[in-house]
């Protein structure tokens, strides 16, 4: 077995929702099957976990006040004007269960991760942002959705595959002001899976503190996230002395953000990449 492509006990566990004897028990009982390593440690294929979590209903918890009768009679159906996809639905009441279990279904299937984010994810929010700024959504759907995402790509990342270690640095951020972290995590698990390790400082991080830290930590790529830039002056007078410190430490700067489709933003603000997709990030470093 490539252990690669396997799980842990405690990992098996933590995506059941069970304890580790019972896993344990499960194996005894033939229900699973697991590989043993040169220590004896137990090692269980991520197909086959994720089939018996599927055929068994196993880590999937109902949505709040499920088993409640008064709840279940009030609670509202789904408004199927605004989209008729699961997913969609799944994030804005906050099913963390069934968006992790998509995200990783999907890629237990075969879908990359650049994929997952660039055409499950990013499309919905950027549908559910669109909704809640025309007032069609609450900006607690958009919160949920936004809960729902993080929670799904932290169990994620326990089961993505890993390449052999790089010894290659990088650095992710949002800029001072922008609250957006997602992208930031995305990022991170691209280099992740293609065997860098990461320093992810998420959202709202002032240029001069991430030029700190690429002066301490001496990164091969910093890669920066804009959704919001509240003050183009100030930011490209700080990015200037930014950029200068990145020069002398040879790492390369990718700017990811819709704010960049402007030529002019761009020629403010110059990169090694400016990424429309996360799969342009991870064939950039590839």
């Amino acid at each position: 077995m490539s252990y690669k492509n396997s799980l842990t006990t405690k990992e098996v566990a933590r995506l059941c929702r069970v304890s580790h004897a019972t896993v344990k028990r499960w194996e005894d009982q033939g229900l699973l099957t697991s590989e043993r390593t040169q220590g004896g440690h137990r090692r269980f294929r991520i197909e086959e976990v994720a089939r018996f979590q599927s055929v068994n209903k196993l880590g999937v918890k109902k949505n709040p006040g499920d088993e409640c009768v008064v709840k279940a009679k009030t609670r509202p159906p789904a408004d199927k004007s605004l989209s008729d996809c699961s997913f969609f639905h799944s994030l804005i009441v906050g099913s963390e269960e069934e968006v992790s279990g998509r995200m990783i279904e999907e890629y237990l299937n075969g879908m990359s991760l650049p994929k997952i984010f660039d055409e499950l994810i990013s499309p919905r929010l950027q549908k559910i942002g669109k909704l809640w700024y025309q007032g069609q959504l609450s900006v607690v759907q958009e919160h949920l959705a936004t809960q729902s995402i993080l929670s799904g790509i932290r169990k994620l990342r326990d089961v993505m595959n890993v390449s052999e270690p790089k010894n290659k640095l990088a650095i992710c951020s949002a800029v001072e002001g922008d609250f957006h972290e997602l992208p930031t995590h995305f990022a991170r698990m691209i280099f992740e899976s293609k065997g860098w390790e990461v320093l992810n400082f998420g959202a709202n991080t002032p240029l001069f503190a991430i030029a700190d830290e690429i002066t301490r930590h001496s990164p091969q790529i910093a890669c920066i996230s804009v959704t919001i830039m509240e003050n183009i002056e100030r930011t490209s007078r700080e990015y200037d002395d930014f950029r200068e410190k990145m020069s002398k430490r040879n790492t390369k700067i990718i700017l990811g953000g819709s704010i960049f489709s402007d030529e002019n933003v761009r020629r403010r603000f110059p990169a090694h990449l400016y990424p429309r997709s996360f799969t342009e990030v991870a064939d950039f470093i590839k």
